[in-house]
């Protein structure tokens, strides 16, 4: 039965089992018997506080990116989802120059597309261009993003234009360890030129492939077409499935000079409700209300208006979330549980609190440790002079409350120390006689285990996104580094431990492990240095024949005198070879028979690891020779011999002389004349034509 003051309100409510909320409100002067209160508290069943799911419409966002900076290899920038409790994050990249921030006016996926349906037109949104380190196969570029903080859920990343290239994603989840494939959340792959609107700068060229990348969960890789051909518009896009605190592109060339492009996406969730005064005079002037995020981070805190009302706007649609009320005054509390747990990946939630006076008389307090209060407690509540204890937990703020404690007398209260912080002495709190006003500041300050930390140096500074982990006495603790390279490992047991990192990030060698011993006090400077991998460089160049690319030349990189490798040109002429030791290289190019202009070239990489591009070969076909004259086989090659005539006479010879003149006969040399003339006519009707 409810006493008279107390005001039962039933209406509809979607998350009831029943279908209905219950809520006790006192219209009087706020004056409430001890005993109507009692009555109340009875109903802790009914006045909790109540989360709805609303289905207002999902709001969405795109990456915000900041300032790229750098050059060549070493580029840097940051990413930021616009979505209340998102972390931000830095972006580190070695891809080789022409890294660049469109703005997306030119270059987008459209609403219509797979991602475009959930996320929105990517128009006008800012994304982020790479290359592979080197233009070679041997020269991948590695990107990584390290978040500040875990991830939610409701995110997307897209990677676009993968063609002629290939994309490896990795990961590594809140707790330090790899993800798997499933984690990452591969959606599909699609065109964006395939629907419509599209981007006409990306999609009229009809004479180019619009084809669609694959993906390979075994290798976690995003590739492109089979024939590593340049097209349009071939695109993949994920929504990762596990709260990650990295995410690495390892990107490939196969052919030609790749680039790939990287979009993120946010949807967002609305948070609201109300705090409801159910019995006496409790003020909501100093009430807030705090957003917590699924690893325990309070990541936003609202506070109540006048009227009890608190929201939270754009909140990243995930679950895991908990909305936390604290802040009463001492002399009320908050009908049991002060945190409900939200899921934002339906639609808005709504989630209502009741605030109640005190019975008389209070005991408070709150427990905190050196990095902020401590939530979730478990504080009890003994009289000195026998009865039975009683135990509550702390709130988000650290805040526990006891009520209905009897004046003139004395109480132990004692705390159970959660998992990584040391035992504290009781203490003793007293209700004096006649009191009704609350015995406050019953504080307890916990100390926690000892911390383990340090800073993971490169030799070129801090390195973000590194897994640390602390191994010993049956347990294993992990950290990644922030962004400045630092890494907390706390409440770790006295004892001896191995510290180490698991798996080095690429291009770094994996140090060996070191040993640390943890006794009573934090253990700071424990600073790990990598080396990185010995550097390598690479060549590059082109080979053309008589202007034009040439495809599937063989082209020979080794030391002077010394075997080497080879490499085949592509359908665009191109070569590259990677992971060269510092040294000279002679570089020859077998082309095709009759081919000049393969003379060999020279490059050098030095302790540095160069790049060496420009490398090419301009072939030319030789000129053919003029094939030879050679003589028909009814040519003669000599004047026929005199024949004798026909009436036996034998010619005179040359001192013949006519008997009419006496001098040389004239018939002879009419003779030659004419015999002459007619051989030289059947030579040139014997010879062959030629066209």
């Amino acid at each position: 039965m409810v006493s008279a003051g107390v005001v039962v309100m039933a209406r509809p409510y979607s998350t009831s089992p029943e279908g209905v909320r219950v809520e006790a409100r006192d219209p009087g002067d706020g004056e409430t018997m001890r005993r109507s209160v009692m009555t109340v508290a009875t109903l802790a069943g009914v006045l909790t506080a109540s989360v709805a799911v609303s289905t207002a419409a999902t709001t969405t966002g795109f990456g915000q990116w900041g300032a790229l900076t750098g050059s060549t290899n070493d580029y840097a920038t940051t990413l930021q989802l616009p979505a209340v409790g998102f972390p931000g994050a830095t972006v580190a990249s070695d891809s080789r120059s022409d890294v660049a921030l469109p703005s997306g006016a030119s270059n987008w996926f459209g609403e219509n597309t797979p991602p475009g349906q959930r996320y929105g037109s990517s128009r006008d949104q800012a994304y982020l261009n790479l290359r592979p380190k080197a233009d070679n196969a041997s020269s991948p570029s590695t990107t990584t993003y390290t978040f500040d903080r875990p991830t939610p859920q409701g995110w997307t990343f897209v990677l676009g234009d993968i063609d002629a290239d290939q994309v490896r994603v990795s990961a590594t989840r809140a707790d330090g360890t790899p993800a798997d494939t499933a984690d990452l959340g591969f959606r599909g792959g699609f065109n964006l030129c395939s629907t419509t609107p599209r981007p006409s700068s990306v999609c009229s060229d009809t004479g180019r492939p619009k084809d669609v990348p694959t993906w390979d969960p075994a290798t976690a890789t995003l590739r492109g077409n089979a024939a590593a051909l340049d097209s349009d518009g071939a695109t993949g896009w994920f929504e990762p499935t596990a709260s990650l605190r990295t995410l690495t592109f390892t990107f490939t060339r196969r052919a030609g000079f790749p680039i790939f492009q990287t979009w993120f996406a946010v949807t967002k969730q609305d948070v609201s409700g109300t705090v409801a005064v159910a019995t006496g005079t409790c003020s909501l002037a100093t009430a807030t209300v705090s957003l917590v995020d699924a690893a325990g981070a309070v990541v936003a805190t609202r506070s109540v208006d006048a009227s009890g009302r608190y929201a939270f706007d754009g909140v990243a649609a995930s679950d895991g979330y908990r909305v936390a009320l604290s802040g009463v005054p001492a002399s009320c509390l908050v009908t049991s549980p002060s945190s409900r747990a939200i899921d934002l990946r339906t639609g808005d939630a709504v989630a209502d609190f009741t605030v109640r006076q005190a019975v008389p008389v209070p005991i408070t307090g709150e427990v905190r440790a050196a990095a902020g209060p401590l939530e979730g407690v478990t504080v009890t509540l003994t009289p000195a002079s026998g009865g039975p204890s009683r135990t509550t937990t702390t709130d988000v703020s650290g805040r526990y409350v006891f009520e209905d404690n009897p004046d003139d007398a004395d109480y132990t209260i004692a705390v159970t120390p959660p998992p990584g912080y040391l035992p504290v002495p009781d203490r003793t709190a007293t209700v004096p006689a006649g009191a009704t006003a609350p015995v406050t500041d019953q504080d307890f300050v916990l100390q926690a285990l000892p911390t383990v930390s340090g800073v993971v140096d490169g030799p070129d500074g801090p390195l973000a996104g590194v897994t640390v982990e602390l191994t010993g006495g049956g347990s294993t603790y992990r950290a990644v580094t922030a962004a400045d390279g630092t890494y907390a490992l706390p409440r770790v047991p006295a004892g001896a431990y191995v510290l180490s990192v698991p798996s080095a990030p690429a291009g770094y060698l994996t140090p060996a492990p070191s040993s640390v011993a943890v006794g009573t006090v934090d253990v700071p400077n424990q600073d790990i240095v990598l080396a990185q991998v010995p550097a390598t460089g690479s060549v590059a160049g082109t080979v053309t024949l008589d202007g034009r690319p040439l495809a599937g030349a063989v082209v020979t990189v080794g030391p002077a005198g010394g075997a080497g490798s080879s490499r085949t040109t592509d359908v665009e002429g191109t070569f590259g070879l990677g992971a060269l030791t510092p040294g000279t290289y002679r570089v020859t190019v077998t082309g095709p028979v009759g081919t000049g202009g393969a003379a060999p070239r020279t490059a050098t990489i030095t302790a540095a690891g160069e790049d060496v591009t420009g490398l090419d070969f301009a072939l030319a076909t030789e000129p053919a020779a003029p094939a030879p004259i050679v003589p028909g086989p009814d040519d003669p090659t000599e004047p026929p011999p005199s024949q004798p005539s026909e009436g036996g006479d034998t010619a005179p010879d040359g001192d013949a002389v006519l008997p009419d003149s006496g001098g040389p006969s004239a018939v002879f040399p009419l003779l030659g004349l004419a015999l002459t003339a007619a051989g030289a006519v059947a030579v040139v009707a014997a010879r062959p034509r030629r066209g």
